[in-house]
């Protein structure tokens, strides 16, 4: 079986929306896609390849540019995602041979290392067939908010989810803030991870995430199936327990079933969630592979905001 193989470039980057469908069952527009890969902030967008069949587009390997941080040192990675075949396809070497092409084009622009959040169908073939090596496994906890489930039933419907959206809209907003988060896990110190200031929340705002202000902390958030916490920026653990009451006292009232904190291992939010008796669960393995990177990667620690989709 033949296939054609084609750099992800502004002319095909539509044929990504049949893929997601396909493979994922989401609907996506063209500006979500457009957005996702344009990282012309960064000075490179669209990194990635796609594979052909009698002319239908079957299978995504793809990665996005990120700046990254090393104490008082920046270096320009890549984070893989959106690794997608028509299930028909699978089994071909198209994860493989298309993620082997994107590491090349990925290492003539200069970037310095890959990294990425592998889940269950892809941890296998990024360790073992693409060379990456395992770091640790994101750490979740879940926190029960409301019994009546409001938003799971207004997603159904584009009409009510669109009327919950606006309601949504007008609850957080007097709590939003443009004040943005540096990032928690740097409180660890001598830590690797993505760098982040406004350009980078400018870039990231095309998934519907934003940051709020309660009780003096930041919370990154982003409502899907959940309140979704992407990142936290707090004076203290007290203020940190006033805030997390205010935002479940938020869900509560408006039908958001849980809160969702994702981190990893040995981070401040871990420390903190580890303290609540609550739900936990282990997450996506964290990997990257090194191309000529002088960052110690095996201290990289990410929090659920850097997810690709957050």
């Amino acid at each position: 079986m033949e296939f054609r193989i084609e750099k992800l470039t502004e002319t095909n980057i539509k044929d990504l929306k049949t893929i997601y469908k396909v493979v994922f069952g989401n609907k996506v527009s063209d500006n979500f896609v457009f957005q996702k890969f344009d990282t012309s902030y960064l000075g490179l967008k669209y990194f990635g390849h796609l594979a052909y069949h009698h002319d239908k587009p079957i299978a995504f390997h793809g990665a996005i540019p990120v700046m990254m941080r090393y104490n008082d040192q920046t270096e320009i990675a890549a984070q893989y995602g959106d690794a997608m075949t028509f299930p028909e396809y699978t089994g071909k070497g198209l994860f493989t041979k298309l993620g082997k092409l994107t590491d090349i084009q990925l290492q003539q622009a200069g970037i310095k290392f890959v990294w990425g959040f592998p889940n269950q169908n892809s941890e296998y073939g990024y360790i073992n067939k693409l060379d990456w090596k395992y770091v640790e496994r994101m750490q979740g906890f879940k926190i029960k908010t409301s019994n009546i489930p409001i938003e799971k039933i207004a997603r159904k419907v584009n009409f009510t989810n669109q009327v919950f959206e606006k309601h949504l809209a007008q609850v957080f907003a007097k709590h939003q803030t443009k004040q943005i988060l540096k990032g928690s896990v740097y409180d660890q110190g001598n830590i690797t991870s993505t760098s982040r200031n406004i350009e980078y929340y400018k870039y990231k705002s095309f998934a519907d995430n934003f940051i709020v202000r309660i009780e003096e902390c930041l919370f990154w958030i982003k409502i899907k199936n959940g309140l979704l916490i992407g990142d936290i920026e707090i004076p203290s653990e007290e203020q940190f327990q006033k805030g997390l009451k205010g935002l479940k006292d938020i869900a509560a009232k408006n039908g958001i079933g849980e809160i969702i904190f994702q981190s990893s291992p040995d981070t401040l939010i871990t420390q903190l969630m580890e303290k609540q008796n609550i739900e936990q669960f282990e997450s996506w393995a964290v990997g990257f592979k090194n191309f000529d990177s002088q960052f110690p990667l095996d201290r990289l620690k990410l929090t659920f905001g850097d997810l690709d989709t957050f």
